[in-house]
């Protein structure tokens, strides 16, 4: 049997047991045999599989890059601090809400993008690694040094 003739009945097996089908009600309604129905379904679900982990990727590329987008808007402004302490009195309070808010946005998008990476990764890694390592990377950002 040929791999697309293989794949198409692991698709059509696949269909019929999730519609709630039993293997021998499977059997029976595409006439196959126990052979031919493992070794379909099995090059099914390693495609299936495959192409997953794909899409998975894809998105969690996807998602990375929109996080990214909003952390290099938001950060000037977050980071925008002025330099001595009587700026600070003198700036409007829509000013200091603005910075605010803009930081409270790029620690909500490093949040997100902890969670992305640790959902991607089948190792676990203490909290207080990953802690360290993202105020790494806000000392970085704010001193400037890359």
């Amino acid at each position: 049997m040929a791999q697309d003739q293989k794949l198409e009945l692991g698709r059509q097996i696949w269909d019929l047991l999730r519609a709630g089908h039993d293997r021998v009600q499977v059997l029976r309604k595409l006439g196959i045999s126990i052979r031919q129905f493992e070794d379909s379904l099995r090059e099914f679900q390693s495609q299936l599989s495959v192409d997953v982990g794909r899409a998975m990727e894809h998105y969690r590329n996807l998602d990375n890059e929109r996080i990214e987008e909003v952390i290099q808007a938001l950060m000037p402004i977050a980071l925008d601090v002025p330099d001595r302490p009587e700026e600070v009195l003198a700036e409007s309070e829509a000013d200091f809400d603005l910075r605010l808010k803009a930081s409270y946005a790029v620690l909500g998008c490093i949040d997100a993008r902890q969670k992305i990476f640790a959902a991607s990764r089948p190792e676990k890694r203490s909290v207080r690694e990953g802690s360290t390592e993202v105020l790494a990377w806000l000392q970085q950002l704010h001193t400037g040094s890359s």
